[in-house]
Parts: structure tokens; C-alpha cells; sequence
């Protein structure tokens, strides 16, 4: 039985937080070239961020489980809140790196206790439209983040962005002290060295590829499977609940959002250094490219969280992937040519048409069926592998495109979010009508 609370008003302030992530992921990459930094550090500051984000997830899950989803996400957000403040004043590179891995840690607490009240708040017949309402209102972030990032750069500056960002925050942060509701908290211990060896491996891995150090990412890959070890053993006190994997759509649907997470972080990092670098494009042009995704993905999003309630979920996402695929190889094409900036329209309005029948169906197949005393676990584990993916996304994109001249590297580096929506359709396929 459902809690005696307003669902809608719920989902309301937990998008507010989900909103201020997506804003920053748009503001990022259109940023990013204007940087005083290299490539190669430029894109390690959305690394650190993502490695940060990933790392502590599985524990931060089971952290709302423990202690109250609605105390985890408000601590979160105002971790994420005061970093933003931190990068707009930072005076070195070393100080904006620190202040982007403290925005991952914020992140990484108050993403995944959205995910696991959900499920708690909405019956199992309303979760696709609650999903697809969380959708839209990504795909709202999605078109400002871009074009309103940019804009704001081009006229007033980086830092202002990260200034920006913390004021919406602050509202955020409101929202979720008047709208959250407490409910029964499970009372879980959470362990430490889970954590260390997430981030140890995780971080090692991820400069190594991004840096192309083969002792690091052995050295990481080995923490790595000392913690999977560990989890199977239960000496990590559930920390990576790999009993779910056995849930065969929770399992594919996990992979699916991997994928996605590995496409979505790091396609537009070579586009955008195209665009500006190569083709002359401003910030705000730049920025406006994006626009036609969300506003695709703004209009098509509550069709797919409608279908995501009467029809097989696997097919959505799998006609979502393969239409997001198109899109990328249209990108290749441009690129390899030397085609005009607005061409890029077409290949963001085929992304957006393709996302909006990935997120709402997949986020819906792969929490369906969780037991409610795991939907915390389960979400921090959903969540981690859409960030692990986005970690291994831009290390590998930025791995080839500090490889030589950006005119030669970036239709290289969009073949690898190709591939991972090719990935994504083929496990969207494998998923079973019973498993839907």
C-alpha cells in the first residue's frame, strides 16, 4: 500500500534536483572548448565529475534505504549546490577539478533516492507516466542547458554558468524541504571499503584509458574485481547487490542504460570541440544545435511513457536505439565532409526523436518487478551503470581526441557512442514480452 502523500508534488521536487544535473551536463560540453585548459584536461574535469558521481552510487542508494531518502537527497543537493559556487570562484585548475569531483559526490547521493522513491510513491499501473513526466522534464533541461549555457558563456563567461546553475539550485533545494515526504527507513549498515575500492578502480581505470597508461588500468581493473569478488562472497554487506543481475530484464535494462549513459556523456564533447574549433561556430550557435533533440525528445517523451504502459518496453527502446544510431552515423558523415553547422539539426533531431523511446521505457522494464525493500539498492545500481558507462564514454572519446587535430579525431571519437547505442538496441532486443 502507497503512502498517503501527493505523488506528483514528490516527483515535482525530485526533478527539480534532476533538472539542475541535466542543465549541468548541457552547460558542459558547450563550455568546455572555451576553457583556458587543453583538451586533455578540459575533458578530465567532466571525468572527475563522472568518477565521482559513479563511485559512492551504490553505496548512496542503500544510504537512503538506511536513513531516509528525503535527508540523503537535501544532503546531496546542497553538496551539489556549494560546489557550483566553488567552480564559478576557483583560481586554478586544480581548484575547478575539486569543485567538479564535489558536484559527482552531491550527485552521487540525491540522484538515486529519486529512483528508489518513485517506485515508492506512485502505483505500478501510474510509474510510466511518472517516469515520462521525469522525461519531459529532462528533456526541458536538456534544450535550456545547451543554448542558455551558451548564451551565457558567450556574454558573460564561464564561471557565470557555474553562478547560474547554483541559483537554480537554491530552488531546488527549497522544493525538496517542503515537498519530500519521510517514510520507513530500512535501518541497512553501509561499509567504507566497498567505496574506496569502487573509486580506487574506477579512477585508475579512467585515467589510464584517458591517458593511455597500461599499469593504471590493470592496477584499477584489479580493485575492480576484488570488489566484484567481495560482492559475491557478501563481505561488501550488499554494497553491489549482484543478486539483482539474476533479474533477467533488470539485468538487460542495466545494460541498455549503460549504453545510453556511455552515448549521451560523450557524443557531444567531439561535436562541440567541431563546432567551435573547426567550424567557426559561437557558444550560442553551438549551444542552439542541441535544440531540435529536446524539443523532440520534449513532445515524444509522453507518447513513449503512454506506450511504455500498454506495450513491450524492449521494442521501444530498441527502436529508440537504432534511431539515435542513425543520428550519430549522420554526425560521422557531416563531420568526414566538412557539411555546414546547421546540417548538425538533422543528427540532433534524430537523437531526440531516439532518446525519447529509450528513457522513460527502459528506466520503466528495469524497475518493474523490484521487491520494495531493494527499489533503493536497485536504483543506486540502475544509476551506477548509467554513470559507468558516461565515465567510460568520455575517457575513451577524450583518449582519441587528444590523439592529434581535432578536423582529424572527431568523427573517429563519435564512432564510439555508435557503437554503444548498437550495444544498446541489441540488449533492448533481447528482452522477452514476459520480461516487459
Amino acid at each position: 500500500m502507497k503512502p498517503a502523500v501527493n505523488p506528483w508534488n514528490t516527483l515535482a521536487a525530485l526533478a527539480a534536483g534532476y533538472f539542475l544535473v541535466l542543465i549541468d551536463q548541457g552547460f558542459m560540453p558547450v563550455i568546455t572548448p572555451l576553457l583556458p585548459f587543453d583538451v586533455g584536461s578540459a575533458v578530465w574535469l567532466t571525468s572527475i565529475y563522472l568518477l565521482c558521481t559513479v563511485a559512492p552510487m551504490p553505496a548512496t542508494g542503500k544510504l537512503g534505504d538506511a536513513f531516509g531518502q528525503r535527508g540523503v537527497f537535501l544532503i546531496g543537493l546542497a553538496i551539489y549546490v556549494a560546489a557550483l559556487v566553488l567552480a564559478g570562484v576557483s583560481w586554478s585548475f586544480e581548484s575547478l577539478m575539486v569543485a567538479r569531483g564535489l558536484q559527482g559526490v552531491g550527485a552521487a547521493a540525491f540522484l538515486p533516492q529519486a529512483f528508489g522513491l518513485i517506485p515508492r510513491v506512485f502505483s505500478p499501473d501510474t510509474q510510466g507516466r511518472a517516469f515520462a513526466a521525469w522525461g519531459v522534464i529532462g528533456s526541458v533541461a536538456s534544450l535550456i542547458g545547451p543554448v542558455v549555457g551558451g548564451a551565457v558563456a558567450d556574454s558573460l563567461g564561464w564561471r557565470a554558468a557555474f553562478f547560474a546553475q547554483a541559483a537554480l539550485g537554491a530552488v531546488a533545494l527549497i522544493a525538496g524541504l517542503i515537498a519530500l515526504p519521510r517514510l520507513p527507513r530500512s535501518g541497512e549498515r553501509v561499509t567504507l571499503l566497498p567505496v574506496l575500492l569502487s573509486f580506487g578502480g574506477l579512477g585508475l581505470l579512467v585515467y589510464g584509458i584517458q591517458f593511455g597508461q597500461w599499469p593504471s588500468i590493470l592496477f584499477g581493473a584489479l580493485l575492480l574485481g576484488v570488489l566484484v569478488r567481495s560482492a559475491r562472497d557478501g563481505t561488501d554487506n550488499g554494497f553491489l547487490p549482484v543478486g539483482l543481475i539474476l533479474h533477467r530484464s533488470f539485468a538487460l535494462g542495466a545494460l541498455g542504460v549503460a549504453a545510453m549513459g556511455f552515448s549521451v556523456a560523450s557524443m557531444f564533447i567531439p561535436l562541440m570541440y567541431w563546432l567551435q574549433t573547426v567550424a567557426g561556430a559561437s557558444p550560442t550557435a553551438s549551444g542552439a544545435i542541441t535544440a531540435p533533440m529536446s524539443v523532440f525528445a520534449l513532445v515524444l517523451t509522453p507518447v513513449a511513457g503512454y506506450l511504455t504502459d500498454r506495450r513491450n518496453p524492449g521494442k521501444l527502446c530498441a527502436a529508440g536505439f537504432s534511431i539515435s544510431a542513425a543520428g550519430l552515423a549522420l554526425a560521422i558523415a557531416l563531420i568526414h565532409t566538412g557539411a555546414g553547422v546547421w546540417w548538425f539539426t538533422a543528427v540532433t533531431s534524430l537523437l531526440g526523436i531516439g532518446g525519447a523511446f529509450v528513457w522513460a521505457p527502459n528506466a520503466a522494464v528495469t524497475m518493474r518487478g523490484i521487491p520494495e525493500h531493494e527499489t533503493g539498492a536497485a536504483s543506486g545500481l540502475y544509476n551506477t551503470m548509467r554513470q559507468v558507462g558516461s565515465v567510460l564514454g568520455v575517457a575513451l572519446v577524450g583518449a582519441v581526441l587528444v590523439r592529434g587535430d581535432i578536423a582529424q579525431t572527431a568523427h573517429v571519437a563519435v564512432l564510439l557512442p555508435l557503437a554503444a547505442m548498437v550495444i544498446g538496441a541489441a540488449s533492448s532486443l533481447a528482452l522477452r514480452r514476459d520480461d516487459a
